[in-house]
């Protein structure tokens, strides 16, 4: 019992009342069976670096490029067939960072809108010719003390910067203390932030974003959330030194 008072409030600290009662109701979830699910999201806006952020010494070390529906590199990401079928139906892509012939790292992205396949919901970047949304970027764990996470943003932003987009979106558990914490080197940005209770086949958003209540019971009754762009302004290359070696 001491063990979870003391647990609760170092939440308190670091999460603050909200998220920490969130959290709370999401670990009673998981004892549930699926009958109740819990999601708290922080939406962020990151902006897309103008220069890489990786010295060229460090950069030389990995190669990218987009990874096709019938891409062997494609069986190291932790997903099955019908999760990847789906995402590339919906129109995702899916960038692969590579050290020789092994992927060591991957990022999705897709442009327009993104439908959440942990809620029901659609989100909408407000301005869609500025910014894309990613999500899902995964680290192989033997690399994750390195600079694939640095090299594969690095190679995100050129292939965004490429497509004309100025801010990628994506939507960051407000429970992962330390994934905030790395988009924020990288000069991220929250712009919103949204909440899911689901009951059974009932689900209920609060959001900061219109419509910030919303009850859904169907499939295909989630909210659309219209996602902010930020004002252009000078991109950032916070996190990491361009000329360090």
């Amino acid at each position: 019992m001491p063990d979870m008072i003391g647990k609760f409030v170092n939440n308190l600290k670091t999460l603050g009342f909200g998220p920490t009662l969130l959290y709370a109701l999401s670990r009673v979830a998981r004892a549930s069976r699926g009958l109740m699910d819990v999601r708290s999201y922080r939406l962020m806006a990151q902006p897309v670096a103008d220069a890489p952020r990786l010295s060229e010494r460090r950069r030389t070390r990995f190669t990218a490029r987009p990874l096709v529906p019938d891409d062997d590199a494609l069986s190291r990401l932790p997903l099955d067939r019908e999760t990847l079928a789906r995402r590339f139906a919906a129109g995702a892509q899916c960038l692969g960072l590579f050290s020789g012939d092994a992927l060591v790292a991957a990022l999705w992205y897709q442009f327009g809108d993104y439908d959440e396949d942990e809620v029901r919901c659609r989100f909408r970047p407000a301005d869609p010719e500025r910014a894309a949304w990613d999500f899902d970027v995964y680290v192989q764990p033997e690399w994750r003390a390195g600079f694939a996470f640095a090299a594969l943003w690095d190679a995100a932003d050129a292939t965004l910067r490429a497509a004309g987009r100025r801010y990628s979106l994506s939507r960051i558990s407000a429970f992962n203390l330390a994934s905030l914490h790395s988009h924020r080197r990288l000069g991220a940005q929250e712009v919103g932030r949204a909440s899911f209770l689901r009951l059974g086949s009932l689900q209920i958003c609060v959001s900061s974003l219109s419509p910030r209540l919303h009850f859904s019971w169907r499939e295909a009754g989630g909210p659309l959330i219209l996602i902010p762009v930020p004002a252009p302004k000078e991109t950032q290359t916070a996190g990491f030194e361009t000329g360090a070696t």
